[in-house]
């Protein structure tokens, strides 16, 4: 029986879970491409400025978002998981931001940058699927350049370069203790 004979409506998988389609010996793994990541990225930003902005209603952003802006639509399930766990873990995440930029209180943080870093921190210390910590930081910088003040980029890189290295000191820390057992 030939795959092609069963609709299989991708709308509704979610390409952060695994999600493996087998027939015989051939294995199909569908790959999200890193343009797609990007658009969500983008549109989580702008969904959370909107959110950090107004008192509008999550689900009325999204509505109005998905259907202003086709490119979204096909990755919404991203951005919806971006969007709620930033919004569901945002204390947690300003505490993280407020520990490693001291200096700027979180409601002193530009909206862009804040919620930039948001996403950032949300995708490298809460997120299921690893994304490579290079990729989160690229991207974030990426983003501040586009939707930032003239120095925001410079800003997000050293308060993620920060949490970063802090993390990589500490993973080796716990690789030296395992390796000396």
């Amino acid at each position: 029986m030939l795959l092609e004979s069963y609709a299989i409506e991708l709308e509704n998988c979610d390409p952060d879970e695994d999600f493996i389609v087998s027939e015989t010996n051939v294995t199909i793994t569908p790959c999200l491409p890193a343009a797609d990541r990007s658009i969500a990225r983008r549109a989580s930003l702008q969904i959370l400025y909107e959110l950090d902005t107004t008192d509008h209603d999550m689900k009325d952003v999204f509505e109005a978002h998905f259907a202003e802006r086709p490119e979204a639509y096909a990755v919404r399930q991203i951005i919806r998981r971006i969007v709620g766990g930033v919004s569901l873990h945002r204390d947690w995440i300003d505490a993280i931001l407020q520990r490693y930029a001291p200096e700027w209180p979180i409601d002193q943080v530009a909206v862009v940058d804040r919620n930039i870093l948001r996403i950032a921190i949300y995708e490298h210390l809460l997120q299921k699927r690893e994304t490579p910590i290079p990729v989160i930081v690229n991207e974030a910088v990426h983003l501040a350049q586009l939707f930032g003040a003239d120095q925001s980029h410079s800003f997000v890189h050293g308060v993620l370069g920060a949490i970063t290295s802090e993390a990589k000191q500490k993973f080796e820390l716990a690789v030296d203790e395992v390796d000396s057992v």
